[in-house]
């Protein structure tokens, strides 16, 4: 059987402003924590450009991370309440938060990073929320969770294949997932006019399947034609997820072969992400090929 190689399980970091959208993601990283036997990390990040514009000196800033900490503290408390045996630590940082969440994600060799996220409107298309912008530069992958939920699973999971290489990485990631929350992964392709590209999709299909065979996942899959969907892929894979009523939606950060004009309109990952109403989005940035994350297993 071959080996999926995924980073192992340390910690779990959940970044949080208290938002709502922040909180709810606190009830899927301890999920995950117990069943992955994760610490996870709660993290609020004080932005230095709001302590410059309230002019705080020292002392008033110390007591401002009192406070923060012992909010965190308290958030803690009720966690454990509901998850006596979950491990769970507090932190407070300074500094601009898509930043110091990475580099607090990479010092503390966090397995990944589940966040809230309102998704970007209007002007934040472009200039990025901290969600977006974690997402862009993150080597762990990160979930981005809008809607509560006190007991969540991730019973469906949909997952989009294209044909870069860079896609295996998903698929390890699903078995992690698969066999631990005993998910039905939805495999889903889009159609392609071209012969040969046509060719090549249905035989990374055959491929995937054997994968999820091996390890003893349940998937099913859907190849998204023109006439059902005609939209692009990133549309295709919202409808069909609203359709099963999705638990999680599993996307590369970007393709091998993102193109100049995402820098203007927003990646592939910001646009699901931003779109997905209530179904949490996983983004995974793509390791190079031949790394710890494609398993050595040559899947294409």
């Amino acid at each position: 059987m071959t080996d999926i190689t995924t980073p192992k399980d340390h910690i779990i970091l959940v970044p949080l402003d208290f938002s709502d959208t922040s909180l709810n993601a606190v009830y899927y990283a301890v999920e995950m924590a117990n069943l992955f036997d994760d610490e996870i990390t709660l993290l609020h990040v004080i932005s230095k450009s709001k302590l410059q514009a309230l002019f705080m000196n020292d002392s008033e800033v110390a007591l401002l991370r009192d406070k923060i900490k012992h909010k965190l503290e308290e958030i803690k408390a009720e966690l454990l309440e509901k998850w006596p045996n979950a491990r769970v630590n507090t932190r407070v940082e300074e500094g601009k938060p898509y930043k110091v969440i990475n580099r607090v994600a990479e010092e503390s060799n966090c397995d990944s990073i589940v966040m809230g996220t309102n998704g970007a409107n209007g002007i934040e298309q472009f200039t990025g929320s901290t969600t977006s912008r974690v997402i862009r530069i993150s080597t762990r992958p990160v979930i981005a969770v809008k809607e509560k939920r006190t007991d969540p699973k991730f019973d469906n999971i949909v997952l989009p294949i294209d044909l870069t290489k860079t896609s295996r990485q998903k698929i390890d990631w699903a078995v992690k997932l698969g066999q631990k929350y005993s998910s039905t992964i939805h495999i889903i392709m889009e159609m392609d006019n071209d012969e040969l590209a046509e060719r090549k999709i249905r035989a990374n299909l055959i491929q995937a399947e054997g994968i999820f065979k091996q390890h003893g996942v349940n998937f099913v899959t859907k190849l998204l034609d023109d006439r059902e969907y005609p939209d692009h892929l990133g549309k295709g894979t919202i409808r069909y997820a609203d359709e099963i009523n999705a638990d999680l939606i599993m996307i590369m950060t970007h393709a091998e072969n993102a193109k100049i004009a995402d820098l203007f309109v927003g990646s592939y990952a910001e646009q699901v992400v931003n779109s997905a109403q209530k179904t949490p989005v996983m983004c995974i940035n793509p390791k190079p090929i031949g790394s710890f994350a494609t398993g050595g297993s040559g899947f294409y």
